[in-house]
């Protein structure tokens, strides 16, 4: 899925920093400010999927329903993938301004490649199965935005 769609440029303005310092003897290594941007790339993701969740005016729309599920979803897998990386990588500068998705399926395409290069930042396998995780979220909501048309009744 190598939609090189770049989602750079959404890092313009601060909007939450988080300080820790590493465990002895670990660092965050070659990649400090790779990995605080791929962090703040998925706190956008989510705060997009939430704002385009609640602007839709068809509210039984797949795009509803799929951004409802990808925000709810990415919200705990994310908080503990930030916390556990500061743990044992130190210190995250997390910043990013949301927006509204205007295509939310080459968005999906986009983020589903930005998990998959950050894989070269990390060699524990724990944090490689948390991205597997994100990844697979990602997948599943590339599925129903592409192939459900309406949200299930409530």
């Amino acid at each position: 899925m190598k939609n090189k769609k770049d989602l750079a440029g959404y890092f313009d303005e601060p909007t939450m920093s988080l300080k820790s310092t590493p465990m002895p003897g670990m660092g965050m290594g070659k990649h400090p400010e790779s990995c605080s941007r791929f962090v703040s790339l998925l706190f956008k993701a989510k705060e997009d999927a939430h704002i385009t969740h609640i602007e839709q005016r068809v509210k039984s729309s797949a795009i509803h329903d799929a951004m409802g599920i990808f925000y709810d979803s990415l919200d705990g897998l994310l908080d503990t993938f930030a916390e556990t990386v500061m743990a044992v990588h130190g210190q995250l500068s997390i910043s990013f301004s949301a927006s509204v998705i205007q295509n939310p399926v080459q968005y999906m395409e986009s983020l589903y490649d930005k998990i998959d290069e950050a894989r070269s930042m990390y060699t524990e396998s724990w944090i490689l199965n948390q991205l597997d995780e994100m990844q697979q979220l990602t997948a599943h909501t590339l599925y129903r935005l592409k192939y459900v048309t309406a949200a299930p009744s409530q």
